[in-house]
């Protein structure tokens, strides 16, 4: 052979190239073991850990621990406080949320509120908590029957003058109902908007002893919006289904809408119960 170059079989290139690959593969695998298992670590202690605790519980270098924390932290899984623990950060929350979300918005689900849109002629909705807050998590509409342009999938805002709002807020204590005015206010969005404290108090009190909430004219003129709440099997409000439509409209078929929205609810909850 020229130069005196050894020849290398066909048989051999590959065999080296899988095992390359494989080797590859076990690293990734390990990396990703290692971050996950950071996770737990901090997600179990309440106060967060140092990386030298780190390094000693899941028995890795501090080097290669502070590695994958700076992987953590550049994605905001981890937060670094100022005592030099790692604690949680915003990117678990959201997948928090996003998993509660799943777990009500599934496919039976979705075909529950599609089942609403069309007896009721009208969008309807999904709502469900993502941490203290209030938000859309589905809504059924088609060409016929558009949604309100405003009432997307993530919405949450307004809780305090939309029917669902109102049924989310009424799960709330006191205490929680304070946190969650003291953060979002309850601001006039039309002539009708509840803006007292003491009204919408007033208000939630009704809606749980009615199990439905009514809205008209508070969120958008000329708007109409009724809930009622899904319940866990320990019979906590988890969620809440309603239908939006015209004010005029609303006043004629109000019964109507009410047995839609209670009837999906029962539907939804043991959908989630099944």
């Amino acid at each position: 052979m020229a130069g005196g170059a050894m020849a290398v079989s066909p048989g051999k290139v590959a065999a080296y190239t899988d095992a390359m690959t494989s080797s590859r593969d076990a690293a990734g695998i390990r990396s990703a073991d290692r971050t996950l298992q950071i996770l737990d670590a901090v997600g179990a202690s309440p106060d967060g850990l140092t990386a030298a605790d780190l390094a000693d519980q899941v028995g890795l270098s501090q080097a290669t621990v502070y590695r994958l924390l700076a992987t953590l932290q550049a994605h905001d899984y981890l937060v670094r406080t100022k005592d030099a623990h790692y604690i949680l950060g915003r990117a678990v929350d959201d997948l928090g949320r996003a998993v509660r979300a799943q777990l009500i918005a599934t496919p039976a689900v979705r075909d529950i509120l599609a089942r609403m849109r069309d007896t009721a002629r009208a969008p309807a909705y999904l709502t469900v908590f993502r941490g203290d807050d209030i938000a859309v998590a589905h809504v059924a509409d088609s060409v016929a029957h558009p949604r309100i342009g405003q009432l997307h999938v993530g919405f949450a805002e307004a809780a305090h003058v939309t029917a669902f709002g109102k049924i989310m807020l009424a799960e709330k204590d006191d205490a929680e109902l304070r946190r969650y005015l003291d953060r979002h206010g309850a601001p006039m969005l039309t002539g009708h908007s509840v803006t007292s404290e003491q009204e919408l108090r007033d208000q939630l009190d009704e809606v749980r002893a009615m199990q439905v909430a009514v809205e008209v004219d508070e969120y958008m003129p000329k708007l109409a919006c009724i809930a009622a709440p899904v319940r866990s099997r320990t019979g906590r409000t988890v969620g809440a289904v309603s239908v939006s439509t015209g004010t005029d409209d609303f006043a004629s078929r109000a019964h109507d809408l009410e047995r839609v929205v209670r009837r999906g609810a029962w539907h939804v909850a043991s959908s989630l119960h099944a």
